[in-house]
């Protein structure tokens, strides 16, 4: 490993860490008294046609689920010390924006739960908490800042999943065209249909890498894993 990148991978990977504990101190003030409220959380239908759902989140986790149902329901649960976040949600053509503002004080955040229509494109991203998606068929992009990305019965033909201190799990009950997923500290762990052969390739600094798909140079279904500190399964289901 030469100089250069070394030192970008402790750049990184200082990052992660601090951002984790960070987030460990914000659990112990709130386990020492601090007061949050969770008022009753709101629900609501957009039945108007929507092809994309895009959620801007970020204190609180994000659960998306696939339908085969009309409509997209929303419930949104916010979390405060003192001022309740902003929450907003703009459907401009058929694309859903989910979104919130938040004040200067200590807690403050909003955990979406989101049934979406099958073939809706998903993109969502979360700066403290988990995500979980499970059922989508359409493209999927998700980023955790610290969190948890956690995937089951994706029959997505694209999917795109990064985190920066935490881990990734997906599984696919169809085989993916383009699957790409990376972590600067957490695992990832990739399950596919084992009917075709992949083409893949792996990397990380500390850590193994465990591929016992079919592998094929010229397959059109391609798999990409990179971890800096996190050790990279890519299996048959």
């Amino acid at each position: 490993m030469s100089r250069g990148p070394a030192l970008t991978w402790l750049a990184r990977l200082t990052v992660g860490a601090a951002t984790v504990l960070a987030l460990a101190g914000c659990g112990e003030l709130g386990q020492l008294g601090t007061a949050a409220h969770f008022p009753p959380a709101k629900s609501f239908t957009v039945g108007s046609r929507v092809t994309a759902l895009v959620i801007k989140g970020g204190s609180g986790a994000i659960t998306v689920t696939g339908s085969s149902r009309p409509g997209v329901v929303v419930q949104q649960q916010a979390s405060y010390t003192k001022t309740a976040p902003a929450a907003m949600h703009v459907l401009r053509g058929t694309t859903l924006t989910l979104s919130y503002t938040c004040p200067a004080e200590l807690v403050c955040g909003v955990s979406y739960t989101v049934r979406v229509p099958s073939g809706v494109s998903v993109s969502v991203s979360a700066g403290a908490g988990a995500i979980t998606l499970s059922s989508l068929t359409g493209p999927v992009n998700a980023r955790a800042d610290a969190g948890l990305i956690t995937a089951v019965g994706l029959s997505s033909a694209t999917a795109i999943f990064t985190s920066d201190a935490g881990g990734v799990t997906a599984t696919f009950s169809a085989a993916p065209r383009s699957v790409s997923a990376s972590t600067t500290v957490g695992p990832i762990s990739l399950t596919v249909p084992g009917t075709v052969p992949y083409k893949v390739s792996t990397h990380t600094y500390v850590g193994t890498s465990t591929v016992t798909v079919g592998e094929s140079a010229t397959s059109a279904h391609v798999i990409h894993a990179s971890s800096d500190l996190g050790s990279i399964s890519i299996s048959p289901a």
